[in-house]
């Protein structure tokens, strides 16, 4: 294989296993599928769950090993390793894959306020009572899951698009602004309405 192509093959494995999703467009996309999930996440709460969960164990297993594992290819590898294996067991277990978006949910949204092995074990408890939840009342755990989780995520992923955003966007509130918190409650309750809790037919 000429050197080239080796070295082009390379840069593409790193990016992947060490992935930036700090950019402009790619911030922009985020925006839009959140705001899809806040608005009309119980029509593909399945998929949503899917790839929450795939999300969980590619990230998680990037933070816990990217210091460790000098070879880019092995480390992407046992990122997607992981990541499917929480997809399919979000697949064959649906309360794990609803109790794995839920602590993903409470684990980015508390990270400022709790830290270390108390933060760990409050999202762990907040996600297991999600999932006994949504035994009992699937379509209303579904449909606040979904809304919550995508009115929260288009605030933080604005939060994170004013810097490298083409147009100058400083005029806004600083991040740890009230006006951001009101944003995201409102966001989420815009989704809950639009969603409705009330089971169809």
């Amino acid at each position: 294989m000429p050197p080239e192509m080796t070295e082009a093959i390379h840069s593409f494995i790193a990016t992947f296993a060490n992935l930036d999703l700090s950019g402009a467009p790619i911030l922009c996309i985020m925006l839009a599928i959140a705001a899809f999930i806040c608005m009309e996440g119980i029509k593909l709460y399945k998929m949503i769950i899917y790839v929450a969960a795939f999300r969980f164990g590619y990230v998680y297993s990037h933070d816990l090993l990217w210091a460790r594992i000098p070879s880019d290819e092995t480390l992407l590898m046992i990122e997607v390793a992981v990541g499917l294996l929480c997809a399919v067991l979000a697949w064959r277990v649906y309360l794990a894959g609803v109790g794995l978006l839920a602590y993903q949910f409470a684990r980015e949204n508390t990270k400022d306020f709790f830290s270390g092995p108390f933060a760990v074990l409050l999202c762990l408890g907040v996600s297991i009572l999600i999932a006994l939840l949504a035994m009992k009342l699937h379509r209303a755990v579904i449909v606040v899951l979904t809304a919550v989780v995508g009115g929260f995520a288009m605030v933080n992923i604005f939060l994170k698009l004013i810097p490298v955003f083409p147009v100058d966007l400083s005029g806004f509130p600083a991040p740890t602004s009230p006006v951001w918190t009101f944003a995201k409650v409102f966001l989420s309750a815009a989704g809950v309405g639009i969603q409705d809790v009330r089971e169809q037919g």
